[in-house]
Parts: structure tokens; sequence; C-alpha cells
């Protein structure tokens, strides 16, 4: 099985995103599966949350990217949340993983 690359961009139902630079410590951030909502990898793969309460770790859905919903969720975050940093821009990079990187260094817990 291919675990989950970093870092996972994590998804709230209200469109927070979430960075978990450490995908293996998922279970410190999340305590139960219901508690998931969306999230993707650092190439851009869906993520679901598996396990216990307590014991939650994330899985991929597919290897397959989704380039996208990953671009789609990422400027609705920027439209919606970072509208209080008026200069904050959603990164520009072409290559997937290097805009997920991107957005990963530039977020700012809201």
């Amino acid at each position: 099985m291919t675990h989950p690359a970093d870092p996972v961009l994590l998804f709230d139902e209200d469109g927070r995103m979430f960075i978990l630079h450490e995908p293996a410590l998922a279970g410190d951030l999340i305590e139960s599966v219901d508690e998931f909502h969306e999230g993707y990898d650092g190439r851009g793969r869906p993520v679901r949350a598996c396990g216990e309460p307590g014991k939650v770790y994330l899985a991929l859905t597919t290897t397959a990217p989704r380039p996208d919903e990953v671009r789609e969720r990422i400027q609705r975050y920027y439209a919606v949340f970072a509208t209080r940093h008026p200069k904050r821009r959603p990164p520009q990079e072409a290559d997937l993983a290097a805009f997920i990187r991107a957005v990963s260094e530039d977020w700012i817990e809201e």
C-alpha cells in the first residue's frame, strides 16, 4: 500500500484548510473518522481517514492525482478565508506537487 506523501492538505466542511506535514501523525489532529471531511496528499491524491477513535490514520483512496479538485479547494480557501490577508494569493506553480508544497509553506493558521 502506498502511503500519503507529505504535506497533506485537510479541508473541513466550511472549506477551512489545515496542513499536516507528517501524515503519520494524523491521529494527533483527527480524533475520529467522523471528524474528517476531505484531504489530499502532497501529490494531489485524495485521502480518507481510517481507524478507531484515538488511532486514526490516513490512507489514499486512489493513486491517481486529482489536480482540478485540489486547485479548486485551494482557490476556494484563498477566496473565503485568506481574504483577511489581502496580499496573499494562491501560488501559481504549474507542477501540482510544487503547487501543494507552496500552499503548505504559505498557510497561516486562521
